[in-house]
């Protein structure tokens, strides 16, 4: 009997590495080229889904020619196009008859592979693919739980084991931040690590910031950081980088990210001296004030945010924050608050906008 694939979930990127990785392993390393493989383009604009499904009934029932192996590639295919459509009796009719051809099982020869978004498990299909297929689910981390940052975590440090190599913490912090909650891209980043690294086994965040891709979220994470470590240098090389690549205009998410880190260094600062640890305090020390507070002063605190994130990044944030006095933390996020209002009515010179916001907060002396 032949083999049936089916990759789905939420995580497209992940979906489609993991779908072209199973037919680079059974066409070669130029699948497009060979004769045996037959792709159904589910990602077509041009097809209704019930085109597509009489494709791959009539793929299906073709035996392999000459009795050479026969691939089907289902490509790319978004479940809930069935749904626009799911009122069509003969849709219906054809997913009974393709359903019923998944059930018997395909020609020896044969291998089907689907590539398909967000299946759901309650449908026909899902079910009889839970009969007849080896299923592989890949899903996104969910932002909206409150472990979302740990579980991102760990899917780095998996990656990490299985490529043979370690990664520093400040690595790992910049990867999750700035990869996005996408699985897939989270593992092509790590991979892309690897091999620059190699022949070492060690990532570290230098070498994060020379390889990974260059997207909004990593100028965000960068020029953030470099205000506040206050590296006006740092922070303008950024802007000079992102200024001339990014059409869709980077300029909101960089200001996002540096709201977020200010906002993060006045609520860690203040729940640091709540928890009275010393200026200039190591991670280690640092650690065990969070994990010795007792239940009631962690009830009396307003902000939980020093407990809501990983232990290492409250830390850097913490440190971050002893760069500047309280009075320079509130003056500066009155000023960030200042550009984003600006950028989001639509500011004549963003980059210029972002360049002065660096300036005003690198040199920023408050008055005593």
């Amino acid at each position: 009997m032949g083999k049936i694939h089916l990759i789905t979930g939420s995580d497209e990127y992940a979906i489609k590495n993991k779908a072209r990785q199973i037919i680079v392993s059974l066409c070669g390393e130029d699948p497009e080229g060979n004769p045996c493989l037959e792709i159904i383009h589910g990602d077509s604009g041009d097809m209704k889904p019930e085109q597509l499904v009489i494709q791959i009934i009539r793929s299906v029932a073709t035996p392999a020619f000459m009795g050479s192996a026969k691939t089907i590639w289902f490509k790319n295919f978004d479940f809930e196009k069935f749904d626009v459509f799911k009122d069509s009796k003969k849709l219906e009719k054809l997913m009974d008859e393709f359903l019923e051809l998944l059930k018997a099982g395909l020609h020896d020869d044969t291998t089907l592979i689907m590539s398909v978004f967000s299946v759901d498990k309650r449908s026909s299909f899902y079910k009889a693919c839970q009969k007849t297929a080896e299923i592989v689910f890949l899903d996104k981390v969910d932002i909206m739980s409150k472990d979302w940052n740990d579980k991102l975590r760990s899917v780095i440090y998996d990656t990490c084991r299985k490529n043979g190599v370690k990664i520093s913490e400040d690595a790992v912090a910049f990867v999750s931040e700035t990869a996005g909650v996408d699985v897939g891209r989270v593992q092509s980043e790590i991979e892309k690590l690897t091999a620059y690294v190699s022949p070492a086994s060690n990532i570290t965040l230098a070498d994060c910031r020379k390889i990974c891709s260059r997207t909004p979220e990593t100028a965000g994470w960068s020029f953030s950081n470099a205000l506040a470590e206050r590296n006006l240098r740092e922070a303008i090389d950024t802007l000079n980088v992102f200024s001339n690549m990014d059409p869709k205009k980077p300029e909101m998410k960089i200001i996002y990210a540096v709201m977020g880190n200010f906002q993060d260094m006045i609520k860690i600062k203040a729940a640091a001296q709540k928890l009275s640890v010393r200026p200039r305090a190591q991670y280690n020390e640092f650690s065990a004030r969070l994990q010795d507070v007792s239940p009631e002063l962690k009830m009396s605190m307003k902000d939980g945010t020093i407990f809501k994130l990983n232990p290492f990044r409250a830390w850097k944030i913490f440190q971050s924050s002893e760069n500047f006095t309280d009075q320079e933390l509130a003056v500066n996020l009155s000023e960030i608050l200042r550009v984003n209002r600006a950028l989001v009515s639509g500011a004549v010179a963003p980059i210029m906008e972002l360049e002065a916001l660096a300036v005003k907060i690198c040199s920023r002396r408050a008055s005593k």
